[in-house]
C-alpha cells in the first residue's frame, strides 16, 4: 500500500516533464527532410523574401522531422561553413563563421525531436579528402567541430550545440576517402547519423564508393537536374532500391525522395506537391520497406506560397507523410504544445513559441513576411546539370545556369 502513492507520483513527474515524439530515422518511414541555409526563396521571389531563422520551422505546425544545414563547404584545410545571411561574422583571426547565435534554435529544434545534421559539400565549394588517411583524420575534427568532442583546440561555430550528424553532399573534388571517413566516424562516436545526398544517376560519381563500403543511415537521393528525374520515364528508385537491399552496408538504410520545392529551386525536376504525393504513394507501393521519406531543397521555399495555396511541406506532411511517423512536433504529455499561428501572404502558418529561444531576427510576435535588402551572400549550392545529356555517368564542372543556389 506504501508503494503505490509512490508509483503514483513518479507517473505525475513523468507525464508532467517536458517529452517529444522523436523522429527515428534508423526505422521510420514518412520522415521529412529539409535544408536550410542557402536561401533559395529570395531567388524564387526575387530578392523581396528570406529564409526564417532556423527555429521558426522548428516551430511550425507541420515542422520537418531532419533539419541539414547547409553547408560546411571548405574542408579539410582550413575548414569554412556557410549559412547564406544567416551568419556572417568571423571568429577573430579566423575564416571560420561565428555561428554560436544559432545554438540555442539548434537546441530547441532538438527538444522537440528534430535531427539537425551538418551538410558537407555543396556544388561550388573547395574540398577534398585526397586520401584515407586525411579522412580518417578528418573524422576527428568534424567530432570535435561539431558533434561531441571536446578538444580545447578546436573552434565550434555552433558553440556548445551539439548537433545529431553529418549529410555528405558531394558534387566534387573526387570520391576518395569518405568510404574511410564514415567509418572511422562512427568509430569514434557510434551513435552519429551520417547520410548522403548523391545524384539519382546510378551509382554516383563522387558517393558511389561511400555508399557500398562506407557507412549511411539515409541516403536523400537528388532526383532533380539530371535525365533520371522523379516523374519521368527514367526515374530510378527501383535501382536504388535493389542497391539498398543487396549492398548497402546497412541493412536497414533508408531511400529518400528528393525533391525541389519550388520552380526556381532547380533548372529541371520540380513536380509541386500533387506529383510529388504520387510519386511518393507509388513508391511505397512498390517499394516501401527502403523508403523514408521526402527531402526537399529547401526551407524557405518549403514552407512558403504566395499563391494562396497551401505550401508544399505542409501539404505532404498533412497527406502522404502524415501519422506514419512521430513528427517531433508533439508532447506525449500534454497533446500538441501550443502555439499562437497567424496565417500571412506568402508564408504557411508557422508558430512561434514563447518558450523558444529568441534570435537576433526573430520573436514570439506573428510571422511576417521579411524584404530583402541585398543579394543575400551564397556561394555554394546544388550543381544544376551535373551529368550530360548522354546520361554517361560523367561528372560535368560545378557550374549553376545563373542559379546563385543551385537547386
Amino acid at each position: 500500500m506504501i508503494l503505490l502513492p509512490l508509483v503514483l507520483l513518479l507517473l505525475a513527474l513523468l507525464l508532467a516533464a517536458p517529452s517529444a515524439l522523436c523522429f527515428d530515422l534508423h526505422k521510420g518511414t514518412g520522415g521529412l527532410a529539409i535544408y536550410w541555409g542557402q536561401n533559395s526563396l529570395s531567388l524564387q521571389t526575387e530578392g523581396k523574401e528570406e529564409e526564417l531563422d532556423l527555429q521558426d520551422y522548428c516551430n511550425s505546425s507541420t515542422p520537418p522531422d531532419i533539419i541539414l544545414l547547409a553547408f560546411h563547404h571548405v574542408f579539410t584545410e582550413n575548414p569554412q561553413i556557410n549559412l547564406s545571411k544567416h551568419c556572417e561574422k568571423y571568429f577573430k583571426g579566423s575564416q571560420m563563421l561565428d555561428c554560436t547565435s544559432l545554438a540555442p534554435q539548434i537546441q530547441a529544434c532538438q527538444e522537440k525531436g528534430i535531427k539537425v545534421l551538418l551538410s558537407m559539400g555543396g556544388a561550388t565549394g573547395a574540398y577534398s579528402m585526397v586520401n584515407n588517411d586525411i579522412a580518417s583524420s578528418y573524422a576527428q575534427t568534424v567530432v570535435d567541430t561539431y558533434l561531441s568532442g571536446n578538444s580545447s583546440d578546436v573552434i565550434r561555430p555552433f558553440g556548445d550545440a551539439v548537433l545529431d550528424g553529418v549529410d555528405l553532399d558531394i558534387e566534387g573534388g573526387g570520391d576518395t576517402g569518405y568510404a574511410e571517413f564514415t567509418n572511422k566516424l562512427r568509430e569514434i562516436e557510434p551513435d552519429v547519423l551520417i547520410t548522403a545526398a548523391p545524384q539519382c544517376a546510378f551509382p554516383d560519381a563522387m558517393l558511389g564508393d561511400a555508399l557500398d563500403n562506407g557507412w549511411v543511415d539515409a541516403v536523400f537521393i537528388q532526383f532533380y537536374n539530371n535525365f533520371c528525374n522523379a516523374g519521368t520515364s527514367e526515374f530510378n528508385f527501383a535501382t536504388w532500391a535493389d542497391w539498398a537491399q543487396s549492398k548497402s552496408k546497412n541493412p536497414d538504410v533508408k531511400l529518400y525522395i528528393g525533391s525541389p520545392a519550388c520552380q526556381a529551386c532547380a533548372s529541371t525536376g520540380y513536380l509541386g506537391a500533387e506529383k510529388l504525393e504520387q510519386v511518393y504513394t507509388d513508391i511505397k507501393r512498390s517499394n516501401g520497406d527502403v523508403l523514408g521519406g521526402i527531402m526537399l531543397w529547401d526551407a524557405g521555399a518549403a514552407y512558403y506560397d504566395d499563391s494562396g495555396a497551401t505550401p508544399i511541406a505542409e501539404q505532404l506532411k498533412q497527406t502522404v507523410l502524415e501519422n506514419e511517423t512521430f513528427s517531433g512536433s508533439e508532447d506525449i504529455s500534454s497533446g500538441p504544445a501550443q502555439s499562437s499561428t497567424v496565417k500571412t501572404t506568402g508564408y504557411s502558418s508557422l508558430s512561434s513559441s514563447a518558450s523558444t529561444p529568441e534570435s537576433s531576427s526573430s520573436s514570439s510576435a506573428p510571422l511576417v513576411k521579411r524584404v530583402a535588402e541585398e543579394t543575400p551572400r551564397t556561394i555554394v549550392g546544388r550543381d544544376a546539370m551535373p551529368y550530360p545529356d548522354n546520361k554517361q555517368n560523367v561528372k560535368h564542372p560545378n557550374y549553376l545556369l545563373g542559379n546563385p543556389y543551385g537547386g
